[in-house]
Formats: structure tokens, C-alpha cells, sequence
């Protein structure tokens, strides 16, 4: 009996709490005039606010006040040309009209004002950081750092930017003329307080619709000498180096690093406009410096001190110090070697119909008629000697490669050739482009090196070593000439 009214009489005080907890709760959930506050979480909610009332299609102007200047983007009809891919792989300039950002005094990057506009729509406050702020540096609003963005209708919005917090994931921001401030994303926030130098163009050409193929002439110097000159061609469209060395074919799998990097390099970061001191970034004496026309149009750009994993670089007409990424310049260090064909001549089978080859005191005669014309069959003869089967032919091609493989591996340009050739070779070509005989003579060195490399009577400034003379491979010429000669006994 005693344990039930124990039990009667805690439940009691159990009810009379439960009681008191629920009128106490009613009541602190209420203000003054009786209506209900809002939960934590709508006081947190009521912190986001939407802090440009402008949709993006409806943003037409931008006005950017930074510590160096104002800043007016505006929205123009231009012709754009780009390059536009074929299903064969090739590429055809496509000009059309777009809507596209400007501005009188620099090349604008459409695509990173975009990112401003779209920032700018979509852009909501995450925390009211001060309702009437007394000191605006702690948030770093005391810059004047104003990004207004005008509506296709005339509406204004402007907003002031501050610091990154301390915990580096926001921004300050208020809008212009209202005191509370709040924090943005870190990446909005970033996005909307571009300048000058994040919204110039960091392709200084201007044009998407460029290629190497737009390239027609192109030099190079390094730490002030000449490593090359070069031209294309506008007949065939092939690349020949024409100095320092005299004419020669390029090397175009090296050569074409070169080409690639001139017709579509871009600026990583804009340094400095109109700068005082050259030197501090090495462009009072460049260390690289590229001459070329593209599209047309004449570039010399110039490469100074490299920081870090940068160059600072210029435009000879654009006086912006900027940086290019040095990775991408793996290739500036190329000996001439690596960027001329070292052959000393090297023709199609096809295109010859008698080769002589002058050497070791004897003299062999290669007659050949072969066509690239389907159904025909080919005829070769060797010092009078018909090539009657396949193990011949087999050898006979393999000489003739050992002759057109003949090549230097190095370049001397300031030896001059005398004396008489040990090795000749005399092509003579089923048509003249431009030669109708084409006359390959080795001269030995002075240093007993190996053999100055002539054609035609013009040194080619290449030299080949005794020892390539000497391959043991089947196109070595010298083996070459011993297989065939085995392979034609085998016969008689």
C-alpha cells in the first residue's frame, strides 16, 4: 500500500513539471506581441540573402572600381571567328555573330566575365556577420572595392568586397550604401572582385581560329644568338631552315614543338603594365626570343628571367610584362642538331632512275625503274647485272637505303671543305625538282673526324663520322654492298 501511494505521488510531480515545461517553452517561444520566433534554424536561414536581384541574361554592364582605376564592361554584337574540326580531322575557320563582353582599352575574356555574371546571380549571403559594423577595416570594406552591375533596364546593384575570414572560406560583402555586413563563398567572392588583369584576354592574338598551319616564317635566338631561321614553303608547304646553316629541310617532329607553342601559347598571369625596370624580370636582354609571322601578321616575343615555374615574357607592341608556364617550354634548349634533317640526301626510289656510288677505289652502277602505279613490276640492275629474284632485289633495296641513309651528326659551320671527295653519289632523278642530278660528295676533315657532308658543290655544314661508315647493319652502305655482292654470286 505504502509502494502505491509512492507511486501516486511522483507521478503527480511528474505531471506538474511536464506541465510547467510546455507553458514555459509556449512562452519563451513568444515575443512581446504574442506571436511565435522562429525555430534556430530559420534564424540561420534568415542570414541568406539574395544579394543581386538581377538575373544574368538581364546583366549588361559591369562596372569595376578598384584601387587602380574603374573598369566598364559592356555587352556587344561582334563577329567571332573560330576553328571548327571536320570529320576528316582537318580545321576551317567559322566566323558568327555573338553577344560578347568589351572594353575599349584591353581584349576582354568573355568566358571569365561570364563567371563574374553568373557569380553575380546566383550569389547568396551565408552569414550576417554585423548589423552596423563601427570599424570597416577589420573587414577589410574600407577599400572601396565596388563591382556594379547594371540591368539591361537600368537597375543598379553594387556591392562592396572585403577580406578573405580568417578561416579563409568566405569573403566580406555589403551592399553599397547599406551597413550590415555579411559573408559570400570564397569562390564567388574571389570571382567578384576580379580586376583589369584577372579579366584581360590571356590570348594575346585575340582568335581562337589559329594553328600552326597559319605559321609561314619563324626565328629563334637564345641568349642573344641565332639558333635558326626558317620559312615554309608555299609550294609544298614543307618547313627548311635557311640559317644559320645553309638551306635544309627541318626536322618537323622537333621543329613543330616550335610551331605549336607560337600559335597557341597563352599568358598565365599578367605582371605589370609599362614597366620601369626591364631588367628585373630579364627583358632588358631577353634570354628567348621568337620572330614569326602568323595568319599574316608579324610577333616577336620575348622570354627574360624564369621564377620558379614561370617565365616572365612581352609582346613586342604590347607593353605587359606577363608569365607563361616553363613547362610547356621544354623545348627552347634544342640544339640546332635536333632541328634540321641531317640527311644528306634522302630521295624516293621512285623518283630516281640511276644511282652511281663512288667508293673504296670502285665504282657501282644502280639502274632502277619502279613506279608507284599499281600492276607494274619493277626492274633493277646492279653494274650491268639484271636482279633476277627476290633475295636480290631484297639486297639491291637494302644497299640503295645504306646510300640514302648516309647522314651527319654534327654541324660545323665554320670549317670550309677543300680538297678531293673520298665517296661520291650521283642520283639521277626521272624529273628535275628542281635538279635533274643531284651530287652527294664526302670530303674528309682536316681533324680526321670523318667527312665534310657537299651537294650539289655547296657544303651542307653537316660532317659524318668515319665510324657510320662502317654500320654492320644490313643498311650500312659498306655492308649493304657486301650482302648484295654475296647474294648476286649465289646465282652465277
Amino acid at each position: 500500500m505504502k509502494n502505491w501511494k509512492k507511486i501516486i505521488i511522483l507521478s503527480v510531480i511528474f505531471v506538474v513539471f511536464l506541465a510547467a515545461f510546455i507553458f514555459l517553452k509556449g512562452n519563451l517561444s513568444k515575443t512581446d506581441n504574442g506571436i511565435e520566433s522562429p525555430s534556430p534554424t530559420d534564424v540561420a536561414s534568415s542570414d541568406e540573402i539574395k544579394l543581386i536581384d538581377i538575373t544574368q541574361e538581364d546583366i549588361s554592364k559591369i562596372v569595376l572600381k578598384r584601387e587602380d582605376g574603374e573598369i566598364v564592361l559592356t555587352k556587344e554584337e561582334r563577329y567571332v571567328e573560330t576553328l571548327e574540326t571536320n570529320d576528316d580531322g582537318t580545321t576551317k575557320k567559322v566566323t558568327e555573330k555573338k553577344k560578347v563582353w568589351v572594353n575599349p582599352s584591353f581584349d576582354v575574356d568573355n568566358d571569365l566575365v561570364e563567371d563574374v555574371v553568373s557569380a553575380a546571380a546566383t550569389v547568396m549571403t551565408k552569414r550576417l556577420i554585423d548589423e552596423n559594423p563601427g570599424d570597416l577595416t577589420i573587414y577589410g570594406l574600407d577599400k572601396t572595392l565596388i563591382t556594379t552591375f547594371v540591368s539591361t533596364n537600368g537597375k543598379e546593384v553594387s556591392i562592396e568586397i572585403g577580406n578573405l575570414t580568417p578561416t579563409q572560406d568566405s569573403y566580406y560583402v555589403r551592399i553599397l550604401d547599406m551597413p550590415a555586413v555579411y559573408t559570400i563563398d570564397s569562390y564567388k567572392g574571389k570571382t567578384l572582385r576580379y580586376g583589369k588583369f584577372d579579366l584581360m584576354n590571356k590570348n594575346l592574338y585575340g582568335t581562337d581560329a589559329l594553328s600552326a598551319e597559319d605559321i609561314t616564317s619563324l626565328s629563334f635566338k637564345r641568349s642573344g644568338e641565332e639558333v635558326f631561321s626558317a620559312e615554309k614553303r608555299t609550294s609544298s608547304a614543307d618547313w627548311v631552315i635557311t640559317g644559320p646553316i645553309p638551306e635544309r629541310e627541318a626536322n618537323i617532329s622537333e621543329f613543330s614543338k616550335f610551331l605549336n607553342w607560337v600559335s597557341s601559347f597563352r599568358v598565365k598571369e599578367f605582371v605589370e603594365e609599362n614597366p620601369s625596370d626591364l631588367k628585373h624580370y630579364g627583358l632588358d636582354s631577353p634570354k628567348y626570343v621568337f620572330e614569326y609571322t602568323l595568319d599574316g601578321e608579324m610577333y616577336r616575343v620575348m622570354l627574360g628571367n624564369k621564377n620558379d615555374s614561370e617565365y616572365y615574357g612581352m609582346m613586342e607592341g604590347n607593353n605587359t610584362v606577363f608569365s607563361v608556364d616553363a613547362i610547356n617550354l621544354n623545348f627552347v634548349d634544342l640544339p640546332l642538331k635536333d632541328l634540321v634533317s641531317l640527311f644528306a640526301y634522302i630521295p624516293l626510289i621512285y623518283d630516281v632512275e640511276k644511282l652511281v656510288i663512288e667508293i673504296d677505289g670502285r665504282t657501282d652502277v644502280l639502274l632502277i625503274n619502279e613506279s608507284q602505279e599499281e600492276g607494274t613490276t619493277p626492274e633493277f640492275h646492279f653494274n650491268g647485272q639484271k636482279i633476277e629474284n627476290d633475295e636480290q632485289e631484297k639486297r639491291f633495296r637494302k644497299y640503295y637505303q645504306g646510300a640514302i641513309s648516309i647522314m651527319g651528326d654534327k654541324i660545323d659551320l665554320d670549317s670550309v671543305p677543300s680538297g678531293e671527295a673520298a665517296i661520291r653519289l650521283t642520283y639521277t632523278m626521272k624529273k628535275a625538282e628542281p635538279d635533274k642530278i643531284v651530287k652527294v660528295e664526302l670530303i674528309p676533315t682536316n681533324d680526321g673526324y670523318g667527312y665534310f657532308i657537299v651537294r650539289n658543290d655547296n657544303y651542307t655544314g653537316l660532317v659524318i663520322g668515319e665510324r657510320k661508315l662502317h654500320d654492320e647493319s644490313d643498311t650500312g652502305i659498306r655492308k649493304a654492298y657486301e650482302n648484295l655482292v654475296d647474294a648476286l654470286a649465289k646465282t652465277e
